[in-house]
C-alpha cells in the first residue's frame, strides 16, 4: 500500500490525505496543504473534525466515510478559495475492522463546481426522506435487530407478509420498512386502517366505482387496491373486514384482478400486500370470524412484534428519537430528568411506541408550564441510585457502560462547544481517544441557537 500511497502524492495536481479511523492525517502532499490555505506540517498535525469545525472548509468526505465506513464523495469549498471533488475510501483490517481512510481530491472549475452543486440540490428531498424513514425504525433490543433482519431478508422478494403485535408497536413503521427495502420501493406505499372504515363503505373504497353507480357517482373512482398497482398495499387491522369482502379481497389475490363497483371489466393489478392486526388471528379463524383460505393467503411470512415492555433496551431510544423530533418541531431544547427516565423504565407502556411518544410530546410540550403538569407523571423523589438501578435492570455491562460514557462525553463535548483539545484536557484523556468516543458512540453536535 506503501507504494501506491507513494505513486499518489508524486501527482502535482491531486490532493490527497490519508488519516487513522479517528481522523487524524498521517500523510498528505504540498498541494493538498495549499488548497485549504495552511502549511503542510500544519496539516501534518490537524484532524479532520478540527479541520471542518474551523472552517478550513465546508465539508469532508473523508468525515462521511469515518461515520458510514463506506466510500463517499462531496464537492466542498475551502477557505483558500478552491473547489473540491473530493472522494475518501477505507480500509480495513482482515478482521473487518476500519484501518486508515485514503481522501484522494481533484480541482474543479468554476463552472464543472455550479454543475455539481446544481446536480446535488435537485435531490435533498429523497434523500433525506430516505434517512427519516430509515431511522424511524428503531432498534437496540436484540428482538427488534432480529425482525429488522428478517424483514431486510424478506423484503426483496414479493412474498405476502403478516404483522403481529399489540396497538402502538410500530406494525406500520416496520410495514414502511419493508416497503422501502423492496423491489417496489419507488412506487407508492398505500397504508389502510380497515377498523376506520364504515362497513358501508368497504366495498366502494376497496375497489372503487364507476360513474353513475349510486347516487352522488358523478365520476368514476379507483379504489384503494388500484391505487396501489405497482407499490405496496399495507392492511392494517384485518381482522377489522367484513366477511363478505374478505370473500371478495381472496378472489382478488388469486387472480391478481379488481373490478370496481357497478363496472364489467376486470383490471389486472400488481401490488406487494403487507397486513397487519393486533388480534389472535388463528382464534378469528377457528370462532369463524375470519376466513380460513384468506388467513392462509396472507400468512406466507407472520412476523410478531414483541410489546414495548418486553423489549427494554428500545424504550430509551424511543424516547431519545421522539425527544429530538419534538424538540425541533416546537422549538425547544428539552432534556429529560431523571425522574423522567426511572418512568421511562418503570412503565408497563400498554399502549406502546404511541404511548410513549405522547408522553414525550407531553414532557416537551409543559416543559415550561409554570404549573407542575408532570407532577402525576414522575416521582420528584427519585434519586441517582434509583435512576442507575433502572438502567441496570435494562442494560448488560457493555451497554451501561456505552450509555454512561455517552452522557459523560456528549456533556462535556457541549460543555465546551465541541473543543476536542479543551475537552480531552478536561476529561484528563487524549485527543484520539475522544475522537474515538465520538465515532464509538456516535455522538452528534447539536448547537441551539
Amino acid at each position: 500500500m506503501s507504494q501506491t500511497l507513494t505513486k499518489l502524492m508524486t501527482d502535482d495536481i491531486t490532493t490527497l490525505f490519508v488519516t487513522d479511523r479517528d481522523g487524524n492525517i498521517l500523510l498528505a502532499n504540498d498541494f493538498t496543504a495549499m488548497t485549504l490555505g495552511i502549511t503542510l506540517n500544519e496539516l501534518l498535525n490537524s484532524n479532520v473534525y478540527d479541520l471542518v469545525a474551523s472552517e478550513i472548509y465546508d465539508t469532508s468526505a473523508t468525515i462521511e466515510t469515518l461515520k458510514s465506513e463506506k466510500n463517499s464523495e462531496v464537492t466542498l469549498t475551502t477557505q483558500a478559495g478552491y473547489h473540491i471533488q473530493s472522494k475518501s475510501t477505507p480500509i480495513f483490517y482482515p478482521d473487518g475492522t476500519m484501518h486508515l481512510v485514503v481522501t484522494k481530491s481533484e480541482p474543479l472549475t468554476q463552472e464543472e463546481f455550479e454543475e455539481l452543486s446544481s446536480n446535488e440540490r435537485t435531490q435533498p428531498e429523497k434523500v433525506e426522506e430516505q434517512v427519516e424513514i430509515a431511522t424511524s425504525v428503531i432498534a437496540e433490543s436484540n428482538e427488534m435487530k432480529k425482525i429488522i433482519r428478517v424483514c431486510k431478508q424478506v423484503a426483496s422478494y414479493n412474498s405476502r407478509i403478516l404483522l403481529l403485535g399489540e396497538s402502538g408497536v410500530g406494525k406500520e413503521v416496520i410495514a414502511n420498512f419493508i416497503h422501502r427495502h423492496s423491489q417496489v420501493a419507488d412506487d407508492k406505499f398505500v397504508a389502510v386502517n380497515c377498523a376506520a372504515i364504515p362497513e358501508s363503505l368497504f366495498e366502494s373504497e376497496f375497489f372503487g366505482y364507476e360513474k353513475g353507480t349510486f347516487t352522488g357517482a358523478e365520476k368514476s373512482k379507483p379504489g384503494l387496491i388500484e391505487n396501489a398497482d405497482g407499490g405496496t398495499l399495507f392492511l392494517d387491522e384485518i381482522s377489522e373486514m367484513p366477511l363478505e369482502l374478505q370473500a371478495k379481497l381472496l378472489r382478488v389475490l388469486e387472480t391478481m384482478t379488481v373490478r370496481r363497483v357497478g363496472g364489467m371489466n376486470e383490471m389486472p393489478v400488481a401490488f406487494r400486500l403487507i397486513s397487519a392486526s393486533n388480534q389472535n388471528m388463528f382464534e378469528l379463524v377457528e370462532h369463524g370470524k375470519f376466513r380460513r383460505d384468506l388467513y392462509y393467503r396472507i400468512n406466507a411470512i407472520p412476523v410478531t412484534i414483541p410489546p414495548l415492555r418486553k423489549r427494554k433496551k428500545d424504550i430509551l431510544a424511543l424516547a431519545n428519537y421522539f425527544l429530538d423530533s419534538f424538540n425541533q418541531k416546537y422549538e425547544a431544547n428539552v432534556t429529560l430528568s431523571k425522574q423522567h427516565l426511572h418512568h421511562l423504565m418503570s412503565s408497563d407502556w400498554l399502549g406502546n411506541a404511541r404511548e410513549l411518544k405522547n408522553y414525550i410530546e407531553y414532557v416537551v410540550v409543559t416543559a415550561e408550564l409554570p404549573i407542575l403538569l408532570q407532577e402525576s407523571l414522575v416521582d420528584e423523589s427519585i434519586g441517582e441510585s434509583d435512576e442507575l438501578q433502572a438502567l441496570a435492570d435494562v442494560y448488560d455491562y457493555p451497554d451501561f457502560i456505552d450509555y454512561v460514557e455517552k452522557i459523560y462525553f456528549q456533556q462535556n463535548l457541549q460543555k465546551n462547544q465541541w473543543n476536542i483539545s479543551k475537552t480531552a484536557e478536561d476529561s484528563n484523556v487524549s485527543r484520539p481517544f475522544v475522537y474515538k468516543k465520538i465515532r464509538e458512540l456516535e455522538l452528534e453536535r447539536n448547537d441551539t441557537v
